[in-house]
């Protein structure tokens, strides 16, 4: 497959800074996403890297959420912040009960549905603590940015991606929401969150590494059983971001990565903890 024409989609966020939360589990800095998609199939590889209270990282972050047999949540940015021991947000958690609380409702759009909802619970959320702990919450932000949800999955037959932007809006001192729906193609494109610069110029194709590494690729993948092959490249991005990337300790860890078709969930690397 030539993945040479190949454009990014995502819009490309960099991640927030660490702040002083007190649950063992406060945040995915340094995550990178790294998402291709065509009208008939996903597939996601992430790396498992985040960071303590005390700047210390962890390679065992879980930061792929199955909601349903054909969707699934993921998300760049700091997706716990907690004080005194008490989460004050945990976006992980929205999500799986924004998508529990879409399936008891009747419409086309589920995964919309519960994009929305959990855009909605989010900005409700990180409101009530900047309230709470305005200087720890305001640590959370890079580039006024508290965080990046995605839901992506099956919807009416075809793949849907809904990616919802949580912002720190200066004037009003308060969270909003950026709702964007991202459009497939024929053909699998493949785009990154989080630490995106290499996959961004691999991808692009324009460089002389990423021409270089696109070689590598195409003679790699000629030893790939076809129906892996999307989702290797997946995982030979977030590799490669782990080598090269200018941030590149922010990163790292196992590599988790799965397939999305009509099927289902294909897991291709998991970690025993994360949720099959």
């Amino acid at each position: 497959m030539n993945y040479k024409t190949t454009a990014p989609a995502l819009l490309f966020l960099l991640l927030a800074s660490s702040s002083g939360a007190e649950l063992p589990t406060k945040s995915t800095t340094g995550t990178v996403v790294v998402i291709g998609w065509s009208q008939t199939e996903i597939v996601i590889a992430v790396d498992s890297r985040g960071f303590d209270d005390k700047a210390k990282y962890r390679d065992d972050i879980c930061k792929i959420v199955r909601l349903d047999d054909h969707s699934v949540f993921t998300a760049a940015g700091n997706i716990i912040h907690a004080r005194a021991g008490r989460a004050l947000w945990n976006a992980q958690a929205e999500a799986a009960s924004a998508f529990k609380e879409a399936q008891t409702t009747a419409g086309p759009r589920l995964l919309k549905r519960a994009a929305k909802d959990w855009g909605d619970r989010m900005v409700a959320g990180i409101n009530q603590a900047l309230t709470m702990d305005p200087s720890g919450s305001q640590l959370m932000l890079e580039n006024n940015i508290f965080l990046t949800g995605v839901f992506i999955g099956f919807e009416n037959g075809l793949t849907a991606m809904y990616q919802v932007e949580i912002v720190f809006a200066p004037g009003t001192r308060q969270a909003r929401q950026n709702f964007y729906t991202e459009r497939h193609r024929h053909a699998i494109q493949f785009a990154a969150l989080g630490r995106n610069e290499i996959v961004t110029e691999v991808v692009a194709d324009k460089t002389h590494f990423a021409r270089v590494e696109q070689r590598k690729w195409a003679a790699a993948e000629r030893n790939i059983p076809l129906r892996d092959r999307d989702v290797r490249w997946a995982i030979r991005l977030v590799q490669l971001t782990m080598e090269d990337d200018p941030k590149k300790a922010d990163v790292g860890g196992p590599i988790d990565a799965l397939e999305i078709t009509r099927r289902g969930i294909r897991w291709v690397e998991r970690k025993p903890e994360c949720n099959p």
